[in-house]
């Protein structure tokens, strides 16, 4: 293909420059008229204008032919073909004649065969729709998580990939296809840089509450938040007024704000990740990638290079990157923060000095067996267990070792748990233990070997002689059960063998059992 620029006629912003094609034929051409004279031989001739952006083509076959003109925001374009390039069916191969109009980058022409040229867009569909699904999968699905959360980190992460989205569609003309979509074509290129401004404002609010950034690094945040908010929504706001009426100026400077924004969020971010935010490293490790290779891919375009594999398709899947990415960073924010939920939960329910369950956290595990043996039917019993004499050693030995007494006996009567059960401490020398699964003959044996664990491991503690004892009450829930009504009934089984001396097991409604003298085989075992 041979091309020239026409007498007395200016490339406009690339008229300082020699264009010259390379061997396989595409050639770079900027504002002004050129003539483009096809090789012969060439079947089915298509004239290909690639990655016209914001240009605006007009081709004649003669100087006063009938002009075709095309831009990617045109709804009439070939549907035939995608919009990563401008298509002009050619009637042979005599000299056409090319007028270039608002092109802020140079622009790559080809002549081509319409068979080869339709094989190579359909293999630019299959690399580049994977990765779009890729992203709007992704961006919807924590969309939904916002929706049962509602917590704003989701929504500010499907709204600043699905505007990432928009931006990559519109500045490929993709989006001017898409139904829906089609609607930004009327506003032009104002639409992508709109777009463009928007994503990244949603950005810089995610960075700032997807690391934290407002608590870790307050100043540098309110910096990145001046910067990239403040100065990106002047800059919008200015386009979309209608003084002043020329917007030439818009790509300049919203990208001098866009480089800013991004030196200043890169330094926050390096900030909060050497001062332990651990998300803040999530981010870098998304974002940078995107960062550079957007910046690589329009100095290269601006150079007039051409836009080789890997500069046209690595853009979407760059982008898709940085959504799993990130994706799987607010995962593990998640999971930190149930974490951290779990164990407010369990040092919330759990007795400080022991380790074993509170009164509110034991009474919750109750509840839970009582509805299990509601609808599963599965047996459920209560020890109530009160240690005998225990305000003696307090008095006697003081509170230290009485606490230390608290603590091994809890390491007892551990050693008789099973699966399911919960052993808790009511306040004082009272604890219960609860028994999944077990009928109330089961429980009052294992109430026995309880009671000989703890005649045996706390008759000695911390080298003082203190013969501790228990004396435990049995009860096993029945139908229309309340905690608090088993509770009581296992409380008065307990008092039943603290009046007959104590160092006993009671069951309800049963005689009282000597634990001394009908003691439990340790290690026996419980149907």
């Amino acid at each position: 293909m041979a091309l020239e620029q026409q007498a007395g006629q200016r490339a406009g912003l690339f008229s300082e420059r020699r264009f010259e094609g390379d061997d396989d034929g595409v050639r770079v051409i900027g504002n002004g008229q050129w003539r483009v004279q096809p090789q012969p031989g060439v079947a089915e001739p298509l004239l290909v204008v690639y990655h016209p952006y914001t240009a605006r083509v007009t081709v004649l076959d003669t100087p006063a032919g009938t002009p075709r003109v095309q831009d990617m925001f045109r709804a009439d374009l070939d549907p035939q073909y995608t919009r990563r390039a401008l298509v002009f069916p050619l009637a042979g191969d005599g000299p056409v004649y090319v007028r270039v109009e608002g092109a802020r980058y140079p622009l790559h022409v080809a002549v081509e065969s319409r068979p080869r040229y339709a094989a190579a867009d359909l293999r630019h569909l299959r690399l580049v729709m994977p990765a779009i699904g890729a992203v709007l999968g992704v961006s919807l699905a924590v969309l939904l998580f916002w929706a049962m959360l509602r917590e704003r980190v989701y929504l500010l992460y499907a709204g600043a990939m699905l505007f990432q989205l928009i931006y990559a569609l519109c500045s490929y003309g993709e989006a001017y296809a898409w139904p829906g979509l089609d609607a930004l074509a009327r506003f032009g290129a104002q639409g992508i840089w709109a777009s463009g401004t928007l994503a990244t404002i949603l950005l810089v609010y995610l960075w700032l509450d997807y690391a934290s950034l407002r608590r870790v690094a307050p100043r540098l945040s309110l910096l990145m938040r001046f910067v990239g908010v403040y100065g990106c929504a002047a800059t919008l706001v200015l386009l979309v007024l209608p003084w002043p009426a020329d917007k030439a100026w818009f790509p300049d400077v919203a990208n001098a704000v866009f480089l800013l924004t991004n030196a200043v969020a890169l330094v926050t971010l390096v900030v909060a990740w050497v001062r332990g935010q651990k998300h803040a490293a999530y981010v870098l490790i998304a974002w940078v990638p995107l960062l550079v290779f957007t910046m690589w891919r329009a100095l290269r375009f601006s150079g007039g290079e051409r836009a080789e594999p890997w500069l046209e398709y690595g853009l979407p899947w760059v982008l898709a990157f940085t959504a799993v990415v990130l994706a799987l960073g607010l995962a593990d924010r998640m999971l930190t923060f149930r974490r951290e939920r779990d164990s407010a939960k369990q040092h919330a329910e759990r007795d400080g000095l022991t380790g074993v369950l509170n009164r509110g956290g034991i009474e919750h595990r109750l509840d839970w067996a009582l509805i299990e043996r509601e609808r599963e039917r599965i047996p459920a019993s209560l020890l109530f267990i009160d240690l005998d004499h225990f305000k003696q050693v307090n008095d006697r030995h003081g509170h230290a070792l009485g606490d230390a007494c608290l603590r091994a006996v809890t390491r007892a009567v551990s050693e008789q748990f099973q699966y399911g059960d919960q052993l808790g401490r009511l306040g004082g020398e009272e604890f219960v233990l609860v028994l999944s699964g077990v009928e109330l003959p089961a429980a009052v044996r294992i109430a026995e070997q309880v009671a000989a664990r703890i005649r045996r491991d706390c008759a000695r503690v911390d080298g003082v002689e203190v013969g501790l004892t228990a004396s435990i009450g049995a009860a096993q829930a029945r139908d229309g059960d309340s905690v608090a009504l088993l509770i009581a009934r296992a409380d008065q089984a307990m008092y039943v063998a603290k009046r007959a001396g104590g160092d006993r097991v009671v069951a309800e409604d049963a005689p009282c059992r000597d634990a001394e003298k009908e003691e439990a085989p340790e290690g026996a075992s419980v149907d």
